[in-house]
């Protein structure tokens, strides 16, 4: 498996801007008490005035780590919101596709820590951890529609090596017969393009309810199941893209375009 860049830095990068704000006070409060309690002592009382000078620099580091933040969560929030069907995000690069899928599992609560190792399809690209449990994510970007039986093998032989939960292997594609024979009933969930077509559209309402305002019914559209009312089946968040409603959200059928059942968004 790539070695993993675990810095304090990145995991505040990937962290919630606030997360640095924090960090940065008690850094700078932390030093001023140290610099407080060398100061009594004449031995020490140069190294205190050195430490305690310290503190405001620190502080602006850690301050500027979370302004950097919070610009990396404002643009990967702009290339979430911009997918609206399989064929944007199969249009996305390797790269974007990995931020997307990052991004997706943070709308819906996972803390996402990124692997930095160069290269695409290195192994684990990404790891979300939620409740005390941790998921190995591979992110497959590929030219070609299936992915084969190799690659769920190999990530299988890292989840017995990380001790991880579980194993989520993402494509814009389809697997293989083969590919879900072996992954079938172990801790390994296959995503094809039309299952992170609906993955993308719960991170989406699940920022929508996040930014609703105060004392605003906030429909959580993520935690909902929805029916088709033509065929039965289960109904994905989507935004009308023109006509009358263009901008507004409404519940289509996830069997599109072979049913073209649709539900509207009550208020």
């Amino acid at each position: 498996m790539p070695k993993r860049d675990e810095s304090i830095v990145k995991m505040l990068l990937d962290s919630p801007w606030w997360v640095s704000i924090v960090v940065a006070f008690i850094a700078y409060i932390g030093i001023k008490f140290v610099a407080a309690i060398l100061k009594g002592s004449p031995l020490f009382k140069g190294v205190a005035i050195l430490i305690s000078s310290l503190a405001p620099l620190v502080a602006f580091f850690f301050l500027a780590v979370g302004a950097i933040s919070a610009l990396f969560a404002w643009r990967r929030g702009g290339l979430l919101k911009g997918q609206t069907n399989i064929e944007t995000i199969r249009n996305v690069s390797w790269q974007k596709f990995e931020e997307l899928v990052g991004e997706a599992y943070r709308q819906v609560g996972y803390f996402v820590i990124g692997n930095q190792s160069p290269g695409a399809d290195g192994g684990v690209d990404l790891i979300a951890q939620k409740d005390g449990e941790t998921i190995l994510i591979q992110c497959k970007q590929w030219k070609a529609y299936k992915i084969g039986v190799k690659t769920v093998r190999e990530m299988f032989g890292l989840f017995n090596s990380e001790r991880a939960n579980e194993v989520h292997i993402i494509t814009s594609g389809e697997f293989t017969d083969e590919a879900k024979d072996f992954a079938r009933n172990k801790p390994i969930k296959l995503i094809n393009g039309p299952m992170l077509v609906q993955l993308v559209e719960r991170a989406k309402a699940a920022t929508i309810s996040q930014n609703s305002p105060i004392g605003e019914s906030t429909h959580t559209y993520a935690e909902q199941k929805v029916t088709c009312p033509i065929c039965g089946s289960n109904m994905v968040l989507r935004k009308a893209t023109k006509g009358a409603n263009a901008g507004k959200n409404f519940w289509g059928c996830e069997k599109f375009p072979s049913c073209r059942g649709i539900r509207n968004i009550e208020k």
